[in-house]
């Protein structure tokens, strides 16, 4: 009976161990609160936010191909990129290493910016980044940067060269400032 107590006691003791109760997912959301404000920390300068939007402005409009997962172009058909590919790139050609490389990700860096949308894009600043979400439960699936004059810079999908264009009004999740 001692042996079947003590084995009962080792089998509650062990599922317990593997249970996960509501405070641990309260804990989840801490500590991606924490990553947030470690993100933002980090913020670069809007000096080099106009650099990087200068940069996604290159890479928009010299016909750099959609690649999903790239981060390089050489401009002219080679390499290529994705949305956050070339938000990533942008940014840490400018000089910022501090960006994430995925729309997932960067959606918790930087501030809120409730001005900037595709309804006001003329409030967005360069290098701010409006998120959308087309569907899915993995939202945001898409970023875009604004590089000043109302117009963003995006690769949006295969057979797509990245492009300059005005922000989509449809699917719109949320607006991030960089700087």
């Amino acid at each position: 009976m001692k042996k079947f107590l003590l084995f009962v006691s080792l089998i509650l003791l062990i599922s317990s161990a593997f249970a996960f109760e509501e405070e641990d997912f309260d804990l989840y959301d801490q500590i991606e609160t924490l990553e947030g404000q470690f993100f933002n920390l980090t913020l670069p300068s809007q000096a080099i936010c106009n650099a990087a939007a200068n940069k996604a402005k290159r890479y928009a409009s010299c016909g750099c191909p959609y690649v999903w997962g790239g981060t390089s172009c050489g401009c002219g058909g080679s390499g290529g990129m994705d949305c956050s590919g070339i938000v990533y790139t942008s940014f840490r050609e400018a000089g910022w290493s501090g960006i994430t490389r995925v729309t997932t990700t960067q959606i918790n860096q930087g501030v809120r910016c409730p001005a900037c949308s595709p309804s006001n894009p003329g409030a967005c600043k360069p290098g701010d980044l409006l998120f959308y979400c087309f569907g899915g439960t993995n939202c945001p699936n898409h970023v875009v940067m604004a590089v000043g004059g109302g117009k963003v810079a995006e690769c949006s999908r295969p057979g797509q060269p990245c492009a300059i264009r005005t922000p989509y009004s449809q699917s719109y999740y949320a607006c991030r400032s960089m700087c």
